[in-house]
């Protein structure tokens, strides 16, 4: 759509209509969002070396973050702070199976029951408008993704506080 408004010089009430439109069209169910990405964090872990409990652990510790993250969202808290609590939740929820002892060490899905929150997206944007020459856009970019990053951060090295790593 951003290239269309350059392109066909669209007036604003073109682009609320198509911003309307976009919005009226069906999604996905929420369920299905959160066992899907729930899998990816599920797979992420086997393809790191864990076993089927490690890759069960990170798909709960994956659904329950999403979940928890999208709550926050819903109540319109601040976007770090959303990602920060998600990933609290999700090395909360990984990092107590291996305080209790059911795997052997369980990093793999520690590592892995995060990575739903990953901003590659913004990163890849930033580098694409350095490239580009927007220097501004590129750098706000940047800046975003690495905050996204850093409250990623924080969310693992609360639980790594709280269970002592």
């Amino acid at each position: 759509m951003s290239w269309r408004v350059v392109e066909e010089n669209w007036t604003l009430a073109q682009i609320n209509q198509e911003l309307d439109r976009l919005t009226s069209l069906p999604h996905y169910p929420r369920l299905l969002i959160l066992a899907v990405v729930s899998l990816a964090g599920a797979s992420f872990c086997r393809l790191f070396g864990g076993d089927m409990l490690e890759m069960g652990v990170a798909f709960t510790a994956s659904f329950v973050g999403l979940f928890i993250r999208q709550e926050a969202m819903k109540k319109e808290f601040n976007p770090y702070l959303c990602v920060f609590f998600a990933a609290f939740t999700a090395s909360l929820i990984s990092g107590f199976f291996r305080a209790i002892g059911l795997g052997i060490t369980m990093e793999h899905a520690f590592t892995a029951s995060v990575l739903f929150l990953i901003p590659g997206v913004p990163l890849i944007n930033s580098f694409s408008d350095l490239i580009d020459g927007n220097i501004l856009n590129g750098i706000v970019r940047g800046i975003n993704g690495f905050m996204i990053a850093f409250a990623i951060a924080l969310g693992l090295l609360g639980a790594m506080i709280i269970y002592r790593f």
